[in-house]
């Protein structure tokens, strides 16, 4: 269920539309077609589904209405660190591009634009799992010493994309070395690569998928409820209202259900998440 979960999340627009309607028909059809066909009785009973409707339909409001919220939420989240880091890492390039261009400097705006590039296509793809990445490689940082002879680096196994992210301090570090900056930008650059690191921390520290298991488990059952008693609802004398009753009520739960998965989305297949990475590889790369 996890692993499908999280394949479902990761789908294109289409796949998780598709996800959250047709179920819905395959359950709820059948049982229509078998109360079309039951003879029409006395309808004294009907006050009992409809308590059944109202207490299983509130259920399903309740629980649906917390998952977007967290879904929302969590995206939210996620988007105002993505923006507080791409801004730092702008406002960084921009002091780095105030001085005239050498190699020291060229090559920290090269290491800020790499890293940019490589959570675009790594942390943020449109198919690897959002915030967390697979691969690894050693983790190298650059260090300030009086002494070069003193220890050698530490080495940890991390993702490129943290290696990237320590490649642009070590590339500041090595900015106040060559003393190519005064001591004014130099501290101002310094905070804006702390700013970045603080962001991205956050932004990686979220969970994901962004609504656990178990709530959409819950979520799950309560749907399934729905759906049996929108098919089994009797039919009255105007039977054709039946179907403009069933397609209604599949229509509000698939919309329910295709919110939750796709606010859940926290890869470049959304704009929110793309367009700031885009807007500053094109000013930047």
């Amino acid at each position: 269920l996890s692993l499908m979960y999280e394949s479902l999340l990761q789908s294109s627009f289409l796949v998780r539309l598709l996800a959250a309607v047709v179920p819905a028909l395959v359950v709820v059809v059948p049982l229509t077609l078998m109360s079309r066909k039951q003879t029409l009785a006395s309808r004294d009973d009907d006050n009992v589904m409809t308590t059944a409707m109202r207490f299983v339909g509130a259920a399903f409001i309740f629980i649906g209405s917390f998952a977007n919220f967290t879904s929302w939420q969590g995206a939210s989240s996620a988007n105002a660190s993505l923006k507080t880091e791409i801004a730092s890492l702008s406002a960084l390039t921009e002091t780095i591009l105030d001085y005239k261009t050498n190699s020291v400097l060229q090559d920290a705006v090269s290491k800020i634009t790499t890293y940019v590039q490589t959570i675009h296509d790594t942390e943020l793809s449109k198919t690897g799992i959002k915030g967390f990445m697979q691969d690894s490689t050693k983790l190298e940082r650059k260090q300030r010493t009086k002494n070069a002879a003193l220890g050698a680096a530490p080495e940890v196994k991390r993702d490129s994309a943290e290696q990237q992210a320590l490649d642009i301090r070590s590339a500041i570090i090595s900015i106040e070395e060559a003393q190519v900056v005064n001591d004014r930008d130099l501290d101002r650059m310094l905070k804006q690569v702390d700013d970045f690191q603080i962001a991205r921390r956050n932004r990686l520290s979220g969970t994901w998928p962004l609504v656990p298991e178990v709530v959409i488990s819950t979520f799950l059952v309560i749907t399934l409820a729905a759906l049996v008693l929108i098919g089994r609802y009797p039919t009255g004398p105007r039977r054709d209202l039946k179907w403009m009753q069933v397609f209604t009520s599949v229509a509000v739960v698939s919309a329910v259900w295709f919110s939750v998965l796709s606010t859940q989305d926290v890869s470049v297949q959304s704009e929110r998440f793309n367009v700031p990475i885009e807007s500053f590889l094109a000013r930047y790369k």
